[in-house]
């Protein structure tokens, strides 16, 4: 149960800046004037202008800035309005912070700890700005991770008219994520892969952002089967939806990845997967089953 939980942190941070790195200028470009700063253990960061964005999707405010350093901080809020957020271990919002060329596979995060003195804060968003599309507010929290019981003091947090999308555009013709949840067909509009620290990162989401599967493995995995029950940390998968503004997760606690081919050459894996997705929290009996999973994306 700790495992599960303390990865379904690190994927959580995955599945929402990889929806938000797509749509905002993190990868496009955006030309909306920014301004997104910082200071991480006393030490001045500022996100990079072509790496910071921020999407409100299915009620859900995602804030997330990458300095040049690869340092990156996110925030989620459970909400689509401006106000004060406050951030902790039993707030559905929440921030973390990783470094995204770390070998280390855990994130920081304000719902990591046992209380305050190692994990908690709040956002305040200031202003939304629904001409321009752009979005302010500070910040200020302390994360912490479990599986070392390390911490990070973020303070002086600004980001000031950061650009915001409210919809996922198509992903490329050649990529293809699909499965059946619960036995409804389903297939993601937006699809992105990435490979950091050896971890293969698959991610697929519905146009409106509210239902999204990812699923986490090797980067250079050989074709075969693995089993997704948390036997192995290296090999998870997880389902998201969003509902009444609260973000549901569910991690694979049985099932079955089954890579077909994985070309590390030209960066091209295929493959299909099942599997049951549980609470990692232990505070829902509710499971999910994805079956019928196929994909076939480049990274």
């Amino acid at each position: 149960m700790y495992m599960k939980k303390v990865l379904l942190y690190s994927l959580a941070i995955v599945l929402g800046l990889a929806a938000c790195r797509k749509e905002t200028s993190i990868e496009n470009g955006g030309t909306a004037a920014g301004n997104f700063t910082a200071k991480i253990d006393g030490v001045q960061w500022t996100a990079a202008t072509t790496k910071e964005g921020a999407s409100i999707l299915g009620g859900i405010i995602q804030i997330t800035g990458i300095s040049a350093d690869n340092k990156e901080i996110t925030m989620t809020i459970t909400d689509s309005v401006a106000g004060g957020y406050p951030l902790n271990q039993t707030t559905p919002s929440f921030a973390a912070y990783a470094n995204v060329d770390s070998s280390e596979l855990y994130a920081y995060s304000t719902n990591q700890g046992s209380d305050s003195t190692q994990a908690g804060g709040s956002v305040t968003i200031t202003r939304i700005d629904t001409v321009a599309k752009t979005i302010s507010g500070t910040f200020a929290f302390n994360v912490f991770r479990d599986i070392d019981g390390r911490k990070k003091s973020i303070t002086n947090g600004v980001f000031t008219k950061i650009p915001y999308v409210t919809s996922l555009p198509a992903t490329a013709s050649t990529d293809t994520l699909k499965a059946n949840i619960d036995g409804n067909a389903w297939t993601g509009v937006n699809i992105q892969a990435s490979a950091t620290a050896g971890q293969l990162t698959i991610i697929g989401a519905s146009a409106n952002g509210i239902q999204t599967i990812g699923l986490l493995l090797p980067a250079n995995a050989t074709p075969g089967s693995y089993a997704l029950d948390g036997s192995n940390p290296s090999y998870l998968a997880a389902y998201t939806f969003v509902a009444n503004s609260a973000t549901n997760a569910f991690v694979s606690t049985k099932g079955t990845l089954t890579i077909t081919s994985n070309n590390t050459a030209t960066r091209r894996i295929r493959g299909t997967f099942t599997f049951t997705g549980s609470d990692p929290t232990g505070a829902s009996n509710t499971t999910h089953s994805i079956s019928s999973g196929v994909f076939a994306v480049s990274y």
